[in-house]
């Protein structure tokens, strides 16, 4: 496509409250082909083609277009961002390669743990790169205007201070909490059990959750204690919802096998009683946060808001 071409393609696709601005512009078909060359020659191996860079950069600008603007902008970002909107693999690595190391100098910066980095890392790619209607993913959203270094600089130093700013809000919630929520004395048949087994179910109960990887039982504390969702517990491990909610179940399996395991050592009773017992736990695990807010005795371990 000539400089001509490149024009004409453009003034098409562009909003037409701005095409007045272009109507003296006799240099925008070079500028466009200079704007495209030099961004093919940034990303050799990350194609777009010349229609599709000069129609979403016209998309991408809208009302707000203008000759300055155009002849300001930063060409090779911009083709960056347009091939990872359209779902490029190597476009998204080339990405996160280039201007990840920004979410991990954030999060140093502000002294984030790992768990917080990684949550960090998850949220930036997301906000990026999937839409969640009505928002677009952001990068369908870059006009190349600005620099995307800075654009991800200041995505994650927001979103990470939000993060500390709620954190430092919370109360502390350990291993403890998560048993005294599986055990309540308010529950009539983990009573009858407690009143008949006391010291065994409670020794059982406080070895299984010892015995559980510290995965486990972080999984246990988000979905129980803190009351997170499968999505929420995904963006933190940077996994897929139906991954996050397969671990916590799997978190839930392995609490109740471990307290059979526990039990059938120290009591001496039938396996059905040992079965009965195990029930009646993982079913308090799956009981819902909202449930749980409503008593008393989560009310004593709530997170501030």
């Amino acid at each position: 496509m000539g400089p001509a071409g490149f024009a004409r393609a453009f003034l098409a696709a562009l909003d037409g409250a701005a095409l007045p601005r272009f109507s003296s512009d006799g240099a925008l078909g070079e500028t466009l082909a200079r704007h495209h060359a030099a961004a093919s020659a940034a990303f050799p191996d990350i194609v777009v083609d010349d229609l599709r860079f000069v129609t979403e950069l016209a998309r991408r600008l809208g009302s707000t277009a203008s000759p300055e603007i155009v002849a300001q902008l930063r060409p090779g970002h911009l083709h960056l961002a347009i091939a990872c909107g359209d779902g490029d693999p190597g476009a998204i690595r080339r990405f996160e390669a280039e201007f990840f190391p920004e979410v991990a100098a954030s999060a140093r910066r502000l002294r984030a743990t790992a768990d917080q980095a990684d949550e960090l890392r998850s949220y930036v790619r997301r906000i990026l790169f999937v839409a969640e209607p009505p928002r677009q993913a952001a990068v369908r959203e870059f006009s190349g205007r600005g620099d995307l270094r800075g654009y991800v600089r200041v995505t994650a130093t927001r979103r990470l201070l939000r993060v500390l700013n709620r954190e430092r809000r919370e109360v502390h919630i350990d291993d403890e909490a998560v048993h005294e929520l599986l055990s309540p004395t308010s529950d009539p048949a983990f009573g009858y059990l407690r009143e008949r087994y006391r010291d065994e179910v409670n020794a059982a109960l406080v070895a299984a959750l010892a015995a559980l990887p510290e995965e486990a039982r972080a999984l246990l504390r988000y979905s129980l204690v803190h009351g997170w969702t499968v999505d929420r517990i995904g963006t933190l491990y940077g996994i897929h919802r139906a991954t996050a909610a397969r671990r916590v179940a799997a978190a839930r399996i392995a609490l109740g096998e471990t307290m059979r395991t526990a039990l059938a050592e120290r009591l001496a009773i039938s396996i059905d009683e040992v079965d009965s017992i195990v029930r009646l736990v993982q079913s308090r695990v799956e009981v819902s946060m909202e449930r749980l807010l409503r008593s008393p005795t989560m009310l004593d371990h709530a997170v501030a808001p």
